[in-house]
């Protein structure tokens, strides 16, 4: 009889010998953190508004733990070599109290393996690009 971790072990060697994730190449995980003037409540509505403008599919939605993690998918139009043919993956998490929020993300690009030699400048510059339009969401600049 097999034990339960045995069958575990299995599984996950059989998973890594098909091929699962084949023909996509990943960027280095890159955390930041930041603080935010909102309550953490505050800051928490900002970020889901502005996960969603960036049209990210949401994987976890956790708005008691402060706890977004989604992936923002390439559309079925999107040209390969392009930004827009980059997924961005992001966990973001939430801490603060009425007057100050805390932001904490952690991100990565990933790109279709035939993106090999763009893909570290073009997903990269579009991780990037992502983020601060995020950061824009969550504390807008003052205006005059």
């Amino acid at each position: 009889m097999l034990r339960p971790a045995s069958i575990v072990l299995a599984c996950l060697g059989l998973a890594s010998m098909s091929g699962a994730c084949t023909g996509l190449i990943a960027g280095p995980e890159v955390a930041a953190s930041t603080s935010v003037p909102v309550s953490r409540d505050s800051a928490y509505v900002r970020a889901r508004r502005g996960l969603s403008s960036e049209t990210f599919t949401m994987d976890v939605v956790d708005s008691a733990r402060g706890h977004l993690t989604g992936t923002r998918y390439p559309s079925r139009t999107a040209q390969l070599g392009t930004a827009a043919s980059c997924r961005v993956v992001l966990s973001l998490d939430l801490a603060g109290d009425t007057r100050e929020s805390t932001v904490n993300t952690t991100t990565r690009w990933v790109a279709p393996d035939a993106m090999s030699d763009k893909a570290p400048q073009v997903c990269e510059q579009e991780r990037q690009q992502v983020l601060a339009r995020l950061g824009e969401t969550l504390a807008p600049p003052v205006s005059p």
